[in-house]
């Protein structure tokens, strides 16, 4: 009997280490028996053992396009082809099944824990690694094959960590979120999460029901969608992919085959849904993830059907009072979507608050220890004969009302 969770949501996550999550119940997405992941080596023919991961090619570049790294915004990949970002092609074949887990991390700290991020790398992935480029607005990087890029030199002082999927998908997701924890522990913000559910030989027809959906104006949550399916001549599918919302958006999602990416399966046998979170997300639900110990399965697929919705159009506008289609009721069973919303955004005063200490503050510092003069002094010469401005801003109001709150109360 599968495990259910202790609202009875008929979530079948297991609490061992090492076992796969495998779906929920009482939908398509049957469990079955935790077997190989789909994403794990399978033993070679020829040398009768374990197939080596191999990447092909040389190391991918992951840049952001046109966007300045900004540790509070996060950092973001260039604009490819979505869900397929030049990720190691193992020569594997999966097992049937459902699957969830990470599928990317990137996370973003200050420069001055490099020695310490460089000490934990290699006691996760080993002293073998190349030098790289590194990303878009950094010097240079070091590279752990597959798929672990550190880049460093940066104008901000901040360095960067991406973990893809070429990785992720050899590494068990307990041990991928405990490497997030103990990342995050040293000072870095996740800025990135992709959580990925694979379907192997289950003929969901995912790509087909969403897209009928879309053009319905069934789609919720997201608000575009974009078919970029490909096919040949005579009729033959090269890719099915279809992108729900912006890629610039805080949370976007991608519904495409992976058999026919890789090359390894028939059209139909190898789906995936892929929810990518940046900014405020990522950091809320990476965070989630590692505070969730062994219900952590459990909140990755709820993350993942919380992010887009699919409604029958009935001329109502509230959510609530628009039925699910049925083809994605079936999909998510009596599991309860998790949503994500946005994080409050700072108030004009803490933000002027956050610049004055970053800017004005710190060099005001720096011009007191040349000077050899305390902070009080020097600020007490700078003012004389200065009178209290009159005209309001939008961090002055925002701190009357503040202050205003606090007197009535």
């Amino acid at each position: 009997m599968p495990d259910r969770d202790r609202e009875g949501n008929g979530i079948c996550g297991k609490s061992e280490q090492g076992r796969e999550f495998r779906g929920p119940a009482g939908s398509p997405c049957v469990p079955v028996p935790a077997r190989r992941s789909p994403s794990e080596p399978r033993p070679s023919l020829a040398s009768g053992g374990e197939a080596e991961r191999r990447p092909e090619g040389g190391p991918a570049r992951w840049e952001p396009e046109g966007l300045s790294p900004d540790p509070s915004m996060g950092i973001h990949p260039r604009s490819v082809t979505p869900g397929i970002e030049n990720q190691n092609r193992p020569n594997q074949v999966p097992i049937e099944g459902m699957t969830c887990r990470p599928d990317w991390m990137r996370f973003v700290g200050p420069e001055i824990m490099q020695r310490e991020v460089v000490r934990l790398l290699r006691r996760w992935f080993g002293h073998l690694s190349t030098t790289n480029h590194g990303a878009k607005y950094f010097d240079h990087g070091t590279l752990w094959h597959p798929g672990v890029l550190f880049s460093q030199g940066h104008s901000s002082k901040v360095i960067m960590i991406d973990i893809q999927g070429g990785r992720l998908s050899s590494m068990n997701s307990a041990d991928a979120i405990k490497l997030a924890s103990e990342i995050m522990m040293l000072g870095f913000r996740c800025t990135r999460i992709d959580l990925a559910v694979d379907h192997v030989g289950m003929d969901l027809q995912l790509h087909e029901h969403a897209l009928k959906s879309c053009k319905a104006g069934e789609l919720c949550k997201l608000r575009s969608y974009a078919d970029d399916s490909e096919f040949k001549a005579d009729g033959t599918p090269v890719r099915y992919l279809l992108k729900l919302g912006k890629r610039d958006s805080a949370i976007c999602a991608r519904l495409y085959d992976k058999g026919l990416e890789t090359k390894l399966l028939p059209a139909g046998q190898w789906e995936r849904l892929e929810i990518e979170f940046k900014d405020d997300r990522a950091a809320e639900v990476c965070m989630t993830l590692c505070n969730a110990e062994d219900r952590m399965h459990e909140a990755l697929w709820r993350y993942v059907i919380g992010a887009i919705d699919f409604r029958e159009v009935n001329g109502r506008t509230e959510l609530a009072r628009r039925p699910r289609a049925k083809w994605w009721t079936d999909y998510i069973g009596s599991a309860v979507p998790l949503d994500c919303p946005p994080c409050p955004k700072e108030s004009s005063f803490d933000t002027w608050w956050k610049w004055a200490r970053t800017s004005f503050a710190a060099r005001f510092l720096q011009i007191s220890e040349i000077m050899g003069v305390s902070p009080e002094s020097l600020l007490a010469v700078l003012t004389e004969g200065l009178i209290p401005a009159r005209s309001e801003s939008p961090a002055t109001i925002d701190l009357r009302a503040r202050v205003g709150q606090n007197n009535v109360r």
